[in-house]
């Protein structure tokens, strides 16, 4: 009886050293997958600013970037910028941000008003991401 109570605890143990180096694979893994995830939910977000963005010569709508994952030092916080404007459209700012002009194509707060319609939302969608990366 002691004998069988060894193997079990054996392959107890074994199983739980497998499983602990995939645990800690994963956990490897994990923020590079949350980075895309957030990236590509990042692209579709830029997507839809550009439409929205007024136009004129088209400078504006076409100065949108949406930078690659950047992790924080401490790697707690994984983060991406939509950045619109530049030296290709420095009026960036004032165009997003006047309420009272009219635009025959795009609207103020272009930006904006993506993301704020948007955040709702995203935890769910990078999360659905991760979730059919990951598992």
């Amino acid at each position: 009886m002691r004998n069988t109570w060894w193997r079990w605890s054996l392959a107890k143990l074994l199983g739980a050293e497998n499983m602990r180096r995939k645990i800690a694979k994963l956990a490897a893994a994990v923020p590079n997958k949350v980075g895309i995830a957030l990236y590509s939910e990042a692209l579709i977000e830029q997507a839809e600013s550009m439409v929205r963005t007024p136009v004129d010569t088209g400078a504006l709508r076409a100065s949108h970037i949406t930078t690659q994952p950047e992790r924080s030092a401490g790697g707690g916080t994984i983060s991406v910028t939509i950045q619109v404007g530049g030296p290709a459209a420095d009026y960036a700012l004032q165009v997003h941000e006047d309420m009272e002009a009219l635009h025959k194509t795009g609207q103020a707060k272009f930006l904006e008003s993506t993301i704020n319609e948007s955040a709702p939302h995203l935890a769910a969608r990078i999360g659905a991401r991760l979730k059919s990366d990951l598992f």
